[in-house]
């Protein structure tokens, strides 16, 4: 009997320490639970924190830095400070960004320089730089200024460029009162640009008949001329703006020539009046033959 009680005895004091280092350990990992995802918790948290911040980006603090960040927003006045540390011509007027052509090994740039001269004089340049900044070479393309009729002519530019070929094509107009018909007359000169090899903006004419859109042909010039440069001649200003030939003939010719970009299916809105005069005397003298 008193085996018994002392086996039974026995058997308490075993429970007992049983159920303390179950509910030991239990509190244990409860508290490592708690404290994981506390750690958890706390990376999520930071990790959101890092993602709602954006991500700034450590800007060029150099005067050629500060010019290229001009061109995000075409217009912006650049600084007349920053155009002398770059060696830009520095007039008296205010210098604003146009856009950037190239952005590479040599960085091709356009902008405006508005003279406050008479109604205002806007200028369009371009300038060339290496990749650090020095300036290679800066050149005037156009003009613009509002004619005054019978006291003054005008002129006016415009441009555009072909990242494909890298030619940069610019149309000045000039403005001329004519005293014989008392109105005014316009003229256009297409001008093609391209950058040489070490950043050098030269001026080329690939054009075989440019006069097509510079100036109004007389028919007496086009009467000794082959039906068939009668019809290259009248198609060129077309190839200038990327019309897509359908004739085999024209095709053939106008894709030899380096400058030709065939774009678009009708470029008629692109014609100039100039243009639209001499395309229409050309067919009738090129129907005649």
């Amino acid at each position: 009997m008193k085996n018994w009680f002392n086996m039974k005895k026995i058997a308490r004091i075993i429970g007992l320490a049983l159920t303390s280092t179950f509910l030991f350990v239990a509190c244990s990992t409860k508290e490592k639970t708690e404290s994981n995802q506390a750690s958890k918790d706390s990376i999520l948290a930071n990790n959101s924190a890092s993602a709602s911040q954006p991500v700034q980006t450590p800007e060029d603090s150099s005067d050629f830095g500060k010019f290229i960040q001009t061109f995000d927003s075409p217009g912006t006045e650049i600084s007349p400070d920053i155009l002398s540390a770059l060696s830009v011509n520095n007039e008296f007027g205010r210098y604003t960004s146009e856009e950037i052509l190239r952005q590479d090994s040599i960085v091709f740039v356009l902008f405006t320089h508005m003279k406050q001269v008479g109604p205002g004089i806007n200028e369009l340049h371009a300038a060339t730089f290496s990749k650090d900044g020095n300036l290679i070479e800066e050149s005037l393309l156009g003009s613009s200024y509002p004619s005054s009729g019978p006291d003054g002519g005008g002129k006016d530019y415009n441009y555009r460029y072909d990242a494909q070929r890298k030619i940069l094509y610019v149309t000045n107009s000039t403005i001329e009162w004519d005293e014989s018909a008392q109105e005014e007359v316009t003229t256009e000169a297409l001008h093609y640009f391209q950058l040489t090899s070490d950043g050098k903006l030269e001026n080329v004419n690939p054009r075989e008949y440019p006069e097509v859109s510079e100036r109004l042909l007389e028919k007496g010039e086009l009467t000794d001329k082959t039906k068939e440069v009668l019809m290259i001649m009248r198609n060129e200003p077309f190839a200038v703006y990327g019309y897509i030939f359908k004739n085999k003939f024209l095709k053939s010719h106008f894709s030899s020539k380096a400058w030709y970009n065939p774009q678009f299916n009708n470029v008629s809105d692109q014609l100039s009046e100039i243009e639209k005069a001499n395309i229409q005397l050309i067919k009738e003298v090129e129907d005649s033959k």
